[in-house]
């Protein structure tokens, strides 16, 4: 599926609408929904676990991200990693 989701990412519109994305949810939606456009079989549930897994990779988590998991910090649709991170990855 890692394969499919670097084949989307070619794509230079979807990475900007990914980029402009207010939060992982939308950017998970983006990704699902240009998958089954083409053809793929993605669930939203099935794209967060290799987001996340990439994001995981790409950054360790700080106290402070440590926090915000445990004690709600912050919002957690706003903790993720910089998709120029994820996009050097999957490109």
């Amino acid at each position: 599926m890692i394969q499919h989701i670097k084949h989307l990412m070619e794509n230079n519109q979807l990475k900007q609408q990914i980029k402009e994305s207010s939060n992982l949810v939308e950017a998970i939606k983006l990704i699902t929904n240009a998958g089954v456009q083409q053809g793929y079989s993605f669930t939203q549930d099935s794209v967060a676990e290799i987001v996340s897994g990439l994001m995981l990779i790409e950054q360790e988590l700080t106290e402070e991200d440590l926090l915000a998991v445990s004690g709600g910090l912050r919002n957690s649709c706003t903790i993720f990693t910089s998709w120029d991170s994820i996009f050097s990855v999957l490109c």
